[in-house]
């Protein structure tokens, strides 16, 4: 039986609240090649459904037709992407919410397993979605501007969109200290830690984007190699990596903070305080995650991760997250509950309650159909 589009069971165009001012996806085709770039900068890229929806329509139509993808910022942002835009996320129903989670998890999917090479700029802030969309192209170029992060916990949410993937084939534990913390990685240490593949100094980025576009796609490494730095500046937390080790690698979250809190650096007092920042079902939500999720495939890390992100919209953390850290800056959060202590096992076991991972499945089987030209379009 054919399967139906989820696409049409869930009307997505019209999950919108208005009608898109502005174009916040720019797509310019040069010969066989395609430049996608984000422009939203005033939102710091932030995924909204709009960007989302012409994200979409971009990466597909340029999967199908074209032999390579530049996907950047424009150059008016200081923000490759900032994440999702989760102040609208508050706003939506939880129909709503549940198809944007699904699209940004098929849309990372969809660049992992893209035929063509996608070159991926993440110059300035690439948080949560943003991170993943970067990291998951096969080639991610760093520069000296590089913010990579999840800080999702300080926000009452999980370090999402293949998270538990990325983030456990890191250097050491540096992956659990980034998703309990909050705290990105820099310039070329997103490089020695393995989140981005090439280290170019932003004044040389658009001297790279024209020795792409100028080759063919099978010479890609080339352009890259005679344009990006031959040699990285040295790792700044090799130092800490001791400390990460021995501290993240306790089995919950509460031994994490009794060994950062038995450490004398001014690193490990920071990190603790940036843990105890985080929500406590947040925390302990992420940190089974990353346990679980540690041989996990990226299709099963996404499938899990959208269905997580779904659950996580049934509690009321993210959205108190939301207001304390976007909106009512500086207010102190009420998180529920408000102690590590009394997150129980069965609340944590709640988030990874099975909803929404086969309508994920489905949702990357339909976009592959797209692709390959045995669905004319979404249905939409």
């Amino acid at each position: 039986m054919k399967p139906k589009p989820i696409f049409r069971l869930l009307n997505f165009r019209h999950l919108s609240t208005k009608t898109p001012k502005n174009d916040y996806v720019l797509t310019e085709y040069v010969g066989d090649k395609s430049i996608i770039t984000l422009n939203r900068p005033e939102a710091l890229n932030a995924l909204s459904t709009d960007i989302m929806n012409q994200l979409r329509d971009s990466l597909l139509q340029s999967s199908r037709d074209k032999s390579l993808i530049i996907l950047k910022a424009c150059a008016a942002s200081r923000a490759f992407s900032s994440g999702g835009d989760m102040k609208e996320f508050a706003t939506f129903s939880s129909h709503q919410f549940s198809y944007i989670s699904l699209l940004i998890h098929a849309m990372v999917h969809l660049i992992h397993v893209s035929k063509i090479p996608v070159v991926s700029f993440m110059h300035g802030i690439a948080y949560g979605g943003g991170a993943a969309l970067s990291h998951f192209s096969r080639y991610q170029i760093a520069t000296e501007a590089t913010r990579f992060g999840m800080p999702e916990a300080k926000l009452g949410f999980h370090a999402n969109v293949g998270a538990s993937y990325f983030l456990n084939r890191t250097v050491g534990r540096l992956g659990y200290y980034m998703a309990l913390t909050g705290e990105p990685v820099k310039g070329a240490d997103a490089v020695h830690a393995g989140f981005a593949s090439h280290y170019c100094l932003s004044e040389n980025l658009g001297r790279l984007e024209e020795a792409i576009l100028r080759n063919r796609p099978e010479d890609v490494e080339g352009a890259l190699e005679e344009v990006c730095e031959k040699s990285l500046p040295e790792f700044t937390l090799a130092p800490e990596m001791d400390v990460i080790n021995r501290c993240f690698d306790a089995p919950t979250v509460g031994g994490i903070i009794r060994k950062l809190d038995g450490e004398k650096s001014i690193f490990a007092k920071n990190a603790l305080s940036a843990i105890k920042s985080g929500a406590p079902t947040s925390l302990a939500v992420t940190l089974k995650q990353l346990q679980r999720g540690k041989d996990y495939s990226v299709e099963d890390s996404l499938a899990m991760e959208a269905n997580l992100s779904v659950n996580f919209y049934k509690f009321p953390d993210v959205i108190e997250g939301t207001r304390i850290v976007l909106v009512d800056k500086g207010d102190a959060p009420k998180w529920s509950p408000p102690r590590l202590e009394d997150v129980t096992e069965e609340l944590v076991e709640k988030h990874f309650e099975q909803h929404s991972s086969e309508d994920f499945r489905q949702l990357i089987r339909q976009f592959q159909r797209v692709i390959n030209g045995e669905e004319s379009s979404l249905g939409v």
